[in-house]
């Protein structure tokens, strides 16, 4: 092995422990009880980065949560660089009941590590630094100039992280963007993402009654809020076919290419495969479109919460003063998000009777983006993966949403490579969420080939 391999082999067990660490720390974004823990998390991180040898690791504040970057530049001006993005915010736990261990304490299970972040995005992020410190402290330098940006706002669509990156475009110069925020489709099965859906969260109140009334003496004089909130939910999707029924809605979707038809045809995953992975009697989705293709490169629209009213054991029978929904919609190219939000409120606006008042917030947008997946950056990864995990990847457009990824396009100009070592089944934001420890060791092993290979990228001056 060279002595870059022969650092990280010498230093697993290590790893493995500094990796605990970080995990203990319950860095929960959306929280505000968890605003010293977001600060504690911040701290950690900039504090081994400094030690492991980046030229410059600091936490730098926002308005809201605050940033931490490090970079190590000692390649030169004739060196590409490379800007890797992660965060490291963290979901709440809920149902805390549903857990087999403590979120928060890190527990090997067979092959898998289990806590809160393993996958989403801690133990990510953690193995990008750890390929830097074993070229760092294996071989005394990089093969390239790296940048390192690790947000604690990703879990509540990154309010801070664009107005730092614009404002921030000079210090975070680069020759390409990577991500490593995503799921392989398997062991085996390594990906690289060469789009990401949009997003638009919507709140929506319906607000009835001055204070809750006996249905008993007001029922069938005044409207329910829940029974007109309900009619109004029933009406943005069609049961039949699936399709959003918000007039507009699909009029700038970017139809699917014959290329990207036939790399998606070529998953090697089943629609049996998706549905035990979902635990589900049978798939459902817009007609006209396979599993996958509805997965990750078509709009879609879920109402995810209905605040309000009676919910406790035993019964009220009450007439509520208001009923509230949860809305979000993931968007593909080219939807704009700006455009969906007027086209929400103006439907539902439409469908919401006189007796009762309508308030509609906008909670959160994301723009969807689509990369060029044949770059040079790109296909240095797919060489890693071949080297790091001994698999070629596959390519696919990825159903989530990372809010920054559009904005890393527009705002520094360059390519975005995405990548991860997640895996399906990870129950990312969900109880017992996991990374594969295998799958770990050998994401290192890849980021360790990566930052090798990106040296031969750069485009001549």
């Amino acid at each position: 092995m060279n002595p870059v391999e022969t650092y990280l082999e010498q230093h697993r067990e290590r790893h493995l422990a500094e990796l605990f660490e970080f995990l203990r720390i319950p860095s929960i974004s959306t929280l505000a009880d968890h605003k010293p823990d977001m600060e504690r998390a911040a701290h950690w991180l900039a504090d081994y980065l400094q030690r492991v040898g980046m030229d410059r690791a600091e936490v730098m504040p926002t308005a809201g949560h605050p940033l931490v970057y490090a970079e190590w530049l000692g390649a030169g001006a004739h060196a590409p660089t490379l800007l890797v993005y992660g965060h490291y915010d963290v979901q709440p736990v809920d149902p805390l009941a549903e857990w087999l261990s403590p979120p928060f304490e890190p527990t090997v299970r067979g092959d898998d590590l289990v806590a809160r972040g393993t996958s989403d995005d801690k133990g990510q992020i953690y193995a990008v630094a750890a390929a830097a410190e074993a070229h760092l402290q294996g071989s005394g330098r990089l093969p390239i100039n790296l940048k390192l940006l690790f947000e604690g706002e990703e879990e509540i669509t990154s309010p801070s992280l664009a107005p730092f990156v614009e404002g921030h475009r000079q210090l975070l110069a680069a020759d390409a963007v990577m991500i490593c925020d995503q799921a392989m489709l398997g062991p085996q099965l390594p990906l690289i993402s060469y789009g990401l859906r949009g997003l638009v969260y919507m709140e929506v109140e319906v607000r009835g009654p001055a204070q809750d009334l006996h249905s008993g003496t007001f029922g069938g004089v005044v409207d329910n809020p829940f029974n007109v909130l309900v009619c109004v939910l029933a009406q943005l999707t069609d049961p039949a076919s699936h399709r959003v029924m918000i007039p507009g809605f699909y009029d700038r979707v970017r139809p699917l290419s014959d290329e990207e038809r036939g790399l998606l045809s070529r998953l090697p995953v089943s629609d049996e495969q998706l549905r035990l992975l979902a635990g589900v009697p049978a798939l459902a989705g817009e007609k006209g479109y396979t599993a996958i293709e509805r997965s990750c490169a078509r709009p879609t629209l879920d109402i995810h919460g209905m605040p309000g009213g009676f919910t406790a054991a035993g019964k009220k029978t009450v007439i509520p003063a208001r009923a509230g929904a949860k809305v979000s919609m993931r968007l593909v190219p080219d939807q704009d998000p700006d455009d969906i939000v007027k086209l929400f409120e103006a439907y539902v606006r439409s469908l919401v009777p006189r007796t009762v008042e309508l308030e509609v917030r906008t909670r959160g947008t994301a723009r969807p983006v689509i990369v060029d997946l044949h770059g040079p950056a790109i296909q240095a990864a797919a060489e890693a993966y071949r080297l790091g995990m001994g698999f070629s990847p596959a390519f696919q457009r990825g159903g989530g949403t990372v809010p920054i990824v559009r904005d890393f396009q527009d705002l520094l100009g360059v390519p975005i490579v995405m990548i991860g070592f997640g895996l399906p089944d990870d129950n990312n934001h969900a109880p017992n969420e996991k990374l594969n420890l295998t799958c770990f060791y050998k994401g290192v092993e890849t980021l360790i080939h990566y930052y090798a290979l990106f040296a031969g990228t750069r485009k001549g001056k």
